[in-house]
C-alpha cells in the first residue's frame, strides 16, 4: 500500500488544516488588528508536523514563527523565505553563522552570551538581529529583570548586535490568584521603559502565551505567542476576582478552538480468547469473559505511553474500546468484546474523532497524569497526512 508515493505506515497522524485555519481566524478576531501573532511551532509544531502547520499558518497570514533551536528553524526557512523566525532557546557562538545565513532572530539570555554572539557576528562582518529575554519571575532563561535595566542599554550599543525585540514568559498566568503575573508585567514594563529612555526604539514587546492572552488583553503588548491554543486546546485559566491595586479590571477572552490532529494506527491481529486469559507483560489484565482482543501496531516507542496501560480507550468502528494489559514497545492490546467486530487492517483512533466517538489529548493527559503538551509532543511519526488543505 502506498500513500502519495510513499509506503504507508501503520501509525500516522492527520492534520486538519481547515480546523487549524479556523483556530487562527478565531484568535485574530479577539486581538487588536495591530497585534503581531508569533505562532509557536517548536517541537515539531507540538507534534503536529512543523512543515504542514507552518505552510497552513502562512497561508492564513501568520508572518512570525517561534522555534526552540536552529535545527528546527532551517527547514522552516527553506519553506518560508520571507517569514520572521524567532529562536526561543539560546544559541552558541558556533551557531551564529547559520543564524545569519538563514536570517534567524535569536533570543539573548544574558550579557556574556550576548557579547559572545556580537563578537561572532563582527568576525563575519555582519550584524545579528535579536530579541532579549527578560526573567521577570519564571526562574528559567533570560536576563534577571533588575540587571537588564542597565545591561540592555549597554548591549544596544554593541557592534554586531541589533536589538529588535523584548520578551518575557509568565510563570502562571492561567492558574494564579495572587497577582504575580501583574507583578511580572510591571517588571517587564520597567525594562521596556529603561530601553526607551536609552533611545532604543521600535522594539517588539511580547509576553503572553496561550494562557495569558486568554486571561487578560492588557498583557498583549505588541505581540502574543500562542502555542497550544492554536492547536485546538484552550488551557484552563483562573480569572482574578478583583484587580490589583491601581490596575484596571482584567479583560479575559474566550476563543472557541478545535483540535486539529488525529493520531491513528491499524489493527494487526484479532484473536478470540477464553475467560481468565492473561494479556501482555506481568499479567496485569485477565479477561473477565470470553472475548476478542485486537492488537494495535503502536506502543511506547511511538509515543503511546506505558502509563496508558489498563487506563486508556481508543476508538474503533465509531466506538470506544478499552486498552488492556501493559502497553509494550511496539504493540498495544484492546478488548473488542464478545462480538469481535473488527478485523486486521481496520483503523484504531488513538486521538481524534471516528464517527460519534472521540478521544482528545486532554483526556489522554488525565489518564497519564500529565498535560496535553506532553501527550502531543511525545507523538513519534513522520507520516503526516494533511486533510482539508486548500
Amino acid at each position: 500500500m502506498c500513500y502519495e508515493g510513499r509506503p504507508m505506515k501503520n501509525t500516522w497522524i492527520e492534520l486538519d488544516a481547515a480546523a487549524l485555519a479556523r483556530n487562527i481566524q478565531r484568535l485574530r478576531e479577539v486581538l487588536a488588528p495591530a497585534t503581531t501573532v508569533i505562532f509557536v511551532v517548536k517541537s515539531n509544531a507540538y507534534g503536529h508536523g512543523l512543515i504542514p502547520v507552518a505552510r497552513c499558518a502562512w497561508a492564513c497570514g501568520i508572518r512570525w514563527f517561534a522555534v526552540a533551536h536552529v535545527d528546527e528553524a532551517l527547514p522552516l526557512r527553506a519553506l518560508l523565505p520571507e517569514a520572521n523566525i524567532l529562536l526561543l532557546s539560546p544559541i552558541a557562538p558556533a551557531e551564529v553563522a547559520a543564524a545569519l545565513a538563514a536570517d534567524l532572530t535569536p533570543v539573548l539570555t544574558d550579557e556574556q552570551q550576548a557579547l559572545a554572539l556580537a563578537a561572532a557576528a563582527r568576525a563575519r562582518g555582519q550584524t545579528l538581529s535579536c530579541h532579549a529575554k527578560i526573567d521577570t519571575g519564571m526562574g528559567r532563561l533570560g536576563f534577571f529583570w533588575e540587571e537588564a535595566l542597565e545591561a540592555l542599554p549597554r548591549l544596544a550599543r554593541e557592534p554586531g548586535l541589533q536589538l529588535r525585540g523584548l520578551c518575557t514568559h509568565f510563570s502562571a498566568a492561567g492558574g494564579e490568584a495572587d497577582g504575580f503575573t501583574d507583578e511580572q508585567a510591571r517588571r517587564f514594563q520597567r525594562v521596556a521603559q529603561a530601553c526607551a529612555a536609552a533611545g532604543i526604539s521600535g522594539l517588539l514587546r511580547h509576553a503572553s502565551n496561550s494562557s495569558a492572552l486568554l486571561c487578560d488583553s492588557a498583557w498583549d503588548l505588541d505581540g502574543v505567542r500562542p502555542g497550544i491554543l492554536l492547536y485546538g486546546y484552550a488551557p484552563p485559566v483562573q480569572v482574578r476576582a478583583a484587580p490589583a491595586a491601581g490596575r484596571a479590571p482584567p479583560t479575559p477572552r474566550r476563543v472557541r478552538v478545535e483540535p486539529c490532529l488525529a493520531w491513528r494506527t491499524r489493527i494487526v491481529q484479532v484473536k478470540k480468547v477464553p475467560a481468565g486469559f492473561p494479556v501482555s507483560y506481568d499479567r496485569t489484565y485477565l479477561t473477565p469473559r470470553e472475548t476478542h482482543l485486537a492488537v494495535l501496531d503502536v506502543g511506547y516507542a511511538d509515543g503511546y505511553s506505558r502509563q496508558l496501560s489498563n487506563r486508556a480507550e481508543v476508538v474503533i468502528g465509531g466506538r470506544r474500546r478499552p486498552v488492556v494489559g501493559r502497553v509494550t514497545m511496539n504493540l498495544t492490546v484492546v478488548d473488542l468484546g464478545p462480538a469481535g467486530d473488527a478485523a486486521p487492517g481496520d483503523t484504531a483512533t488513538l486521538l481524534g474523532r471516528d464517527g460519534a466517538a472521540a478521544v482528545w489529548a486532554d483526556e489522554m493527559a488525565a489518564w497519564r497524569g500529565t498535560i496535553p503538551y506532553e501527550v502531543l509532543t511525545n507523538i513519534r511519526t513522520d507520516d503526516i497526512r494533511v486533510q482539508g488543505e486548500t
